[in-house]
């Protein structure tokens, strides 16, 4: 398992934060598998960092999507344990 710290724009944070979104395409630079933890970084208008993590639970890519971008399906973790 790898934890992937990667920025995210407002706007999609909530709708993944809300279940209104279950997935994130992204460009595969960073050989994402299933089990990963994606740590989105959310920098608020109060200059705070917030950190919000998401276990990857499937991985789509092919059919339907540009060379090299992938389709993550995705899980909220309320309260990960990066160290186990």
């Amino acid at each position: 398992m790898i934890v992937h710290r990667i920025k995210i724009e407002e706007n999609y944070l909530k709708n993944l934060l809300y279940g209104l979104k279950k997935s994130e395409i992204r460009l595969n630079d960073r050989d994402y598998q299933s089990g990963d933890i994606l740590e989105f970084v959310d920098y608020s208008e109060y200059k705070r960092t917030v950190y919000h993590y998401f276990k990857i639970s499937h991985i789509h890519s092919g059919l339907g999507l540009e060379e090299n971008y992938v389709c993550l399906s995705l899980n909220e973790i309320k309260n990960p344990n990066l160290n186990a």
